[in-house]
């Protein structure tokens, strides 16, 4: 009974541990004039209610003239972050002419997908998870972002298709090819269809064999390309002159954006290669790399010329405390001024799925996150606010002064809210991504979320138990020694 009673003692303390230590706040409580202030520009956000042009009226006033959104996240895989977008790039589509998407990845891949979605004869749900496949990471191939695929390949029949591509340098990087040479192979398949003869004699083994080295070179080696790189190089060189021979034909059986996008792969496969060259640098030198593509995107592929980039806050975010590495909005923002406009996505309470290490958790207390307890403290279930209209005079104003906010759900880093973005979303509760794993490995990693949330009490299970056998271990070797002493 005695060593009953500790060990449900122990397991008591260990489950309490880590609630108590959630107690303790890191972050400073809201002031009570920031929190009614902010509730005066708030705009209520219905997410169940069906799409209307009129509930989104307030782009108008707050985007005005900028011609980059960026849509942010701080957390890659929740269900509500892509429904929270969606009616914001319809709109940003049907009422004020935005005719790109862009999301993270490469280029490569995203024309691959809609090359795919052009070609594809049947209408159901698999062509889309197809195209997720093909264009996205793996934590964007998920229910929800399967609607946001669906809008785009539902506008491909209309006057101003809604093109997507990608700003981003890391050829193969989706849920198909997963950084291997396959993605090599897809490309020139694709283009060896339009039965145009390449350039140079460039064979299927050739081409592999050349840029093989780019797409798999890891980030922080310090070797870079070596000797690959002037093979590598040559090949792209002949890839583009066989774009410019199967552009003609290209020409009459595809929209001018899907066209534009194919001219600009072996300039993101150079991109790529200078990206393996810097690959000590990888995110300042692909930030940089990212910010440059989306003008091009913008100069290049979209017809009104204006673009709308999603991407995690570590990318759009304007950096506008240094703490960080230069981010592609830091880069936007410094070389187009107020013609970006970037909205940023964050979470109160509820559960998502952490890709690293991969798991599904529940959000740490909002004690531990200044930004989002201040955004908690407008008390809707969901907002848009545009920081732009609040008052800057007050420099100690919650959204003027450094706090933390979420990156990825149990990592935090530090921003200015109302420098850092120009207009948020507040989700009060959010929920993991739906349909990216098989539900037998959700509930795997659900296990696993809890231990590593519960890290204090799980690691004193751990020591107890291990003290417990030690001690058992022990009283049996002094039992049997007292055994054989009484023989």
């Amino acid at each position: 009974m005695r060593a009953r009673s500790i060990v449900l003692l122990v397991i008591a303390l260990a489950f309490a541990a880590d609630p108590v230590v959630g107690l303790f706040s890191r972050s400073s409580a809201p002031r009570t004039v920031d929190a009614d202030l902010l509730r005066q520009r708030a705009v209520p956000l219905d997410m169940a209610a069906p799409y209307a042009a009129e509930a989104y009226r307030f782009l108008d006033g707050a985007i005005r003239h900028a011609s980059v959104v960026q849509l942010g996240e701080s957390i890659h895989v929740t269900a509500e972050f892509p429904h929270a977008r969606l009616p914001l790039i319809r709109y940003l589509h049907e009422q004020m002419s935005f005719d790109v998407l862009a999301l993270e990845g490469s280029l490569t891949q995203a024309w691959l997908a809609e090359e795919y979605l052009y070609g594809a004869t049947d209408d159901g749900p698999a062509r889309i998870t197809r195209a997720q496949q093909l264009a996205w990471f793996k934590l964007w191939n998920t229910r929800e972002m399967a609607d946001v695929m669906a809008y785009v390949d539902a506008t491909r029949g209309t006057a101003q298709p809604l093109y997507l591509t990608s700003f981003d340098v890391q050829t193969g990087a989706s849920a198909e090819f997963g950084m291997q040479p396959a993605v090599l192979d897809a490309l020139y398949d694709s283009l060896a269809a339009f039965d145009v003869p390449t350039a140079g004699g460039l064979s299927r083994n050739d081409f592999v064999t050349a840029l093989s080295p780019v797409v798999q070179c890891a980030i922080g080696s310090p070797d870079g390309l070596g000797p690959a790189k002037g093979p590598a190089l040559q090949s792209i060189q002949q890839l583009e002159t066989w774009i410019a021979q199967i552009r003609p034909t290209l020409k009459t059986k595809r929209p001018p954006a899907h066209v534009a996008a194919l001219d600009l792969i072996p300039d993101n496969l150079r991109d790529h290669v200078d990206l393996c060259e810097h690959a000590t640098q990888w995110q300042r030198r692909r930030d940089e790399l990212n910010a440059d593509n989306a003008l091009v995107l913008r100069a290049n592929v979209s017809s009104s010329h204006k673009v709308i980039l999603w991407a995690h806050h570590s990318h759009v975010a304007y950096n506008s405390t240094g703490g960080r590495l230069p981010s592609m909005g830091q880069h936007l923002r410094d070389r187009i001024g107020e013609d970006v406009y970037t909205v940023g996505l964050f979470a109160g309470h509820g559960r998502f799925l952490d890709v690293a290490p991969l798991s599904v958790h529940e959000l740490p207390p909002l004690r531990g996150v200044g930004i989002e307890r201040l955004l908690d403290a407008v008390e809707r279930r969901s907002y848009f606010v545009d920081l732009r209209s609040l008052p800057i005079d007050d420099p100690s104003a919650g959204w003027m002064i450094t706090q933390s906010s979420r990156m990825e759900g149990r990592r935090t880093t530090s921003a200015v809210l109302a420098k850092d973005f120009d207009a948020a979303i507040y989700i009060a509760h959010v929920s993991p991504g739906s349909d990216m794993m098989p539900r037998g490995a959700i509930m795997v990693l659900q296990v696993f979320g809890v231990l590593v949330d519960h890290l204090l009490g799980a690691t004193i299970i751990v020591i107890a138990l291990v003290l417990s056998i030690v001690r058992w271990i022990h009283l049996r070797v002094v039992r049997r020694k007292e055994r054989r002493s009484t023989r």
